[in-house]
C-alpha cells in the first residue's frame, strides 16, 4: 500500500485537472467542495462517462455532487445534460495522479480508497473523469483520458 501522505503531497503539487478540454492536464486547482447532504432533487448519473468538477460531498451517505462539463451515456450513446449530477461513491475505484516536472506525460496514477480520496478532495478540490460504464467497475480519476467531450469513451 502506498503512503497516502506522500501520494497527496505529490498530487497536491500538480494533480489539478482542467475540465472542458479533450485531455485532462495540469492547470489551476479545482475549488474545494462543500460538505453537506446532496439534495434529493439532484439527478443521479449512471451508465455514463463524463468530465466534471466536484461541488459537494456527503461522506456518510457515500455520495458526491459534480458539475458536469461534458459527457455521454454509454448505451444508447447520447450526450449527458450539462449541470449538477449526483454520483454514488459506493463500489467506485479512485485514482489520483501525481506529476513530475514534465507534467501529465510523467504522471503516476495511484489507486486510493474512498476515505483517502475524500480526505484529498476536501483539502484540494477535484476535477477529472467519471467512468460509470455499466459493464465495468466504476471509477473516478484525474489521470489523462480520451477525448470524452468528443465522444471517445475509451
Amino acid at each position: 500500500m502506498h503512503n497516502v501522505g506522500v501520494i497527496f503531497a505529490a498530487a497536491m503539487a500538480t494533480a489539478h485537472v482542467l475540465v472542458g478540454s479533450g485531455l485532462a492536464h495540469a492547470e489551476a486547482p479545482a475549488p474545494r467542495p462543500s460538505v453537506h447532504a446532496i439534495p434529493a432533487t439532484i439527478p443521479t448519473l449512471r451508465g455514463a462517462v463524463a468530465l466534471g468538477t466536484l461541488v459537494a460531498i456527503e461522506p456518510g451517505a457515500r455520495e458526491a455532487e459534480f458539475r458536469i462539463g461534458c459527457g455521454w451515456y454509454v448505451a444508447p450513446k447520447r450526450r449527458v445534460k450539462l449541470g449538477l449530477w449526483k454520483v454514488s461513491l459506493q463500489g467506485v475505484a479512485f485514482n489520483l495522479e501525481s506529476y513530475g516536472k514534465n507534467g501529465p506525460e510523467s504522471g503516476v496514477a495511484h489507486s486510493v480508497g474512498l476515505r483517502a480520496w475524500e480526505s484529498y478532495v476536501l483539502q484540494h478540490g477535484w476535477s477529472g473523469a467519471i467512468w460509470l460504464k455499466s459493464r465495468s467497475q466504476p471509477y473516478i480519476t484525474n489521470t489523462p483520458t480520451t477525448d470524452i467531450c468528443a465522444g471517445q469513451l475509451g
